[in-house]
């Protein structure tokens, strides 16, 4: 088990955006699937994505993430003006994401705890919305 978390570029809030928030979200559970990855907990907020993932082989934790990304880049593109969304372009190159992303393996049941709870109290501890349940793009509902 990983908890993993990935930032958009410059910390861009794009994902406060239902549509860009659903299509991420649509991308991650594909490549999941594709990888054979479990989503133990997520929670998508306005700027970054955070995920407890279950590998069965935890050496292809790099190539699944960067995966997702390219994929949820290329998908997004698409509903991304240049022209609205500068900060993601530069001449025709487009980045969504930051190059890089954080993970730390889950050894105990203590930890899993930890981060599941940390995840679903993400929006609240921002602010989003008074109750875990009540965040749209999370796996607390």
């Amino acid at each position: 088990m990983a908890f993993i978390t990935t930032t958009a570029k410059d910390w861009t809030p794009i994902f406060s955006n239902p549509k860009f928030a659903f299509s991420t979200l649509q991308q991650l559970n594909e490549t999941l699937a594709f990888y054979q990855v479990s989503l133990a907990a997520y929670v998508l907020m306005p700027t970054h994505l955070h995920t407890l993932l279950g590998f069965r082989n935890i050496e292809t934790m790099s190539e699944v993430i960067q995966s997702f990304k390219s994929l949820s880049s290329k998908r997004l593109r698409l509903l991304l003006p240049q022209r609205e969304f500068p900060v993601f372009y530069d001449g025709d190159k487009f980045q969504l994401w930051k190059p890089r992303f954080d993970d730390l393996i889950i050894w105990s049941e203590k930890q899993f705890r930890i981060k599941i709870n940390y995840i679903h109290n993400n929006p609240v501890k921002a602010g989003l919305v008074k109750r875990e349940v009540d965040y749209s793009f999370s796996s607390a509902r």
